[in-house]
């Protein structure tokens, strides 16, 4: 036990008599780098020599004049830096005058103005070497520590400033540092002692705790074993190193999971849930939180959704880019691209990953254009179509006009020629219909602004709103600048979307929202409605000629809608829910470029 203390006892005082002797050098050292900080603040806050302080006319003037006039220039700067610096003493002395400046603060050093220093100072020896010094002893003020520096013009040592504190004051930080740290030595010796005598046990408990941190370290990475002497510490340190080794390890995997754009998520042997991305999770609408929960018991149960994941972890099978639709929990189908495989350390397998994409925004791509190429076709046939038709009604209403105007005005057979001029007029405005989607011309193209536009469509239809109990909610972009468009065209865009919104309303009224939206390349005009909606199956079929579920309806109004923004190059994005309602959204670039035709004229060609 002896041998334990001497043992504990010796480093303790040793390293104690270092710590405590350093700490005076540091301080020391603290001290004279903060008086010579305070010093050179005095030589920057004279700019030029102390000559250029005195007035022209008192280049003459006596040695106590001088030194008068420079103490009122510059006793104010030494005074200010005494008071932000309590207990320390600041002044300039200069070498032409052999004379103290100034001697801060002024208040309990004033008689120390116009002093030279003795032939002994150190303060002769930094103006003669022109160096910095700090030195020990006693001087004008006492006993003190000061720092000198030199004031050098243009190469030539004018005097020096300096800043010193008194050694007494110096001496009590000192001895309470000291005092602190003997007491802090002391009790570090109790504790030693105290620590040292069940030392044996101690060695039994340090080889317990480094089990305990193992059995931990295997279900939390981020726990660390405590630091303990000896061999024992060069243990824990080598498991603490291999512990945070791993931990930087499946850190960096986090980061890159967590920063793909496609979604991962992976499974145990036993079909547990061991990660998931952010993209996963934003995706499929589940939860990071589900670690540890079991993969069947979270995917949706759906006639028409089969986990690839689990099949892979049961039959060992891998699936590339194999496409299906997710039914997340908010009741949204999502298409996805999968792929999975089996989870392998080279000896054993772990789990299954799947990796997937969401395919939502290029499925509606591949349906913009799909919709434009068949709608192209169409246009085609639909020219055709119209043209042929066109001729014969001509022909049809012509003829029959001349037969009405033989008949007198009280015979019957007139209203049957009536019937006949109105239905073939009705068909030449569905022949008119199909030319203007065939070819719809942009021949009058104006810079306008969207929130205008919309502003002057929606007072076209307000009166029959109130008169059928819509509610109109309007929301305009500020920032919606203006674009090239042919406006007409697209208020009639507008007023197709608009009526279509008001006659989807209920018969006892709903609410229509428009909103316009600047966005990066564009703008964007919504119009919501709170009607019925639209069927799942008929969503994919309302921009086709013809397609109607009105029963008077033609089918061509959006039709024609989307043929006009098709060729202002913007596009019309739809979003419906049955029973809840549904939103339009027509995109317009900002530099449209719109394709000219040859005319509004042309569309009446036969």
């Amino acid at each position: 036990m002896l041998i334990l203390a001497v043992a504990v006892a010796l480093p303790l005082v040793g390293s104690g008599y270092l710590l405590i002797n350093r700490a005076e050098k540091a301080l020391l050292l603290e001290k004279e780098n903060k008086l010579f900080g305070i010093a050179r603040s005095l030589d920057n806050a004279l700019s030029g020599d102390f000559d250029s302080l005195l007035p022209a006319d008192k280049e003459n003037a006596s040695r106590d004049e001088k030194i008068r006039l420079l103490n009122a220039r510059l006793a104010q700067v030494t005074d200010q830096l005494a008071a932000a610096n309590p207990g320390v003493g600041v002044g300039y002395y200069s070498r032409d005058l052999d004379s103290i400046i100034t001697y801060g603060p002024s208040s309990e050093y004033q008689d120390k103005i116009g002093q030279s220093i003795g032939p002994e100072h150190k303060g002769r020896e930094v103006m003669a070497k022109g160096i910095p010094l700090a030195v020990t002893g006693p001087m004008v003020r006492g006993n003190i520590l000061n720092a000198m520096v030199p004031m050098v013009r243009s190469g030539r040592v004018i005097g020096y400033v300096w800043a010193n504190e008194l050694i007494e004051s110096v001496d009590k930080q000192i001895q309470a540092m000291e005092a602190f740290m003997y007491l802090a030595l002391g009790v570090a010796l109790f504790l030693g002692l105290a620590i040292a005598l069940p030392l044996a046990n101690g060695v039994f408990n340090s080889v317990q705790r480094i089990i305990d941190g193992l059995r931990k370290l295997r279900t939390d990475l981020s726990h660390r074993l405590p630091r303990t002497r000896a061999e024992f510490g060069e243990i824990t340190a080598a498991i603490n190193e291999m512990a945070q080794s791993l931990t930087d390890t499946r850190s960096h995997t986090e980061i890159i999971m967590q920063s793909m754009a496609d979604g991962i998520i992976t499974i145990d042997i036993e079909g547990r849930l061991t990660a998931i991305n952010d993209a996963a999770a934003r995706i499929t609408g589940l939860s990071g939180d589900m670690i540890g929960v079991s993969y069947a018991d979270i995917m949706p149960q759906h006639v028409n959704f089969h986990s690839l994941l689990l099949e892979t972890l049961r039959t060992g099978e891998s699936f590339i880019s194999y496409e299906i639709e997710f039914p997340r929990p908010d009741g949204v189908a999502v298409p996805l691209s999968v792929s999975t495989s089996l989870l392998n350390n080279g000896e054993s397998i772990l789990g299954a990953v799947v990796v997937f994409k969401d395919l939502t925004e290029r499925k509606v791509f591949e349906d913009r254009v799909s919709r434009v190429d068949r709608l192209a076709a169409v246009g085609e046939l639909a020219a055709g179509v119209a043209h042929e038709i066109r001729n014969p009604l001509t022909a049809i209403s012509g003829s029959v006009q001349i037969l009405l105007a033989e008949l007198p005005a009280d015979n019957p057979s007139r209203q049957f020629g009536d019937v006949i001029i109105k239905e073939v007029n009705r068909l030449n405005g569905i022949v008119e219909d199909l030319l203007y989607f065939a070819r719809p011309s942009t021949n009058y193209i104006s810079q306008v602004n969207p929130n205008e536009l919309v502003a002057e469509t929606l007072a076209l239809l307000e009166p029959s709103m109130k008169k059928d109990l819509v509610s109109l909610a309007k929301e305009f972009d500020p920032k919606a600048g203006p674009f090239s468009v042919d406006a007409g065209l697209i208020k009639q865009v507008l007023v197709n979307l608009l009526l279509n919104a008001i006659q989807a309303l209920p018969r006892h009224g709903g609410e229509v929202r428009v909103v316009t939206q600047s966005v990066p390349g564009g703008i964007k005009i919504a119009i919501t409605d709170t009607g019925e909606g639209i069927g799942p199956e008929n969503l994919s079929r309302i921009f086709d000629p013809f397609f109607t579920t009105k029963d008077r309806g033609t089918g061509l109004g959006l039709a024609v809608s989307s043929k006009i923004i098709e060729i202002h190059h913007g596009h019309i994005e739809v979003e419906s829910r049955q029973g809840e309602g549904s939103t339009f959204t027509v995109f317009l670039p900002n530099a449209s470029g719109c394709e000219t035709d040859q005319g509004r004229e042309d569309l009446s060609d036969g």
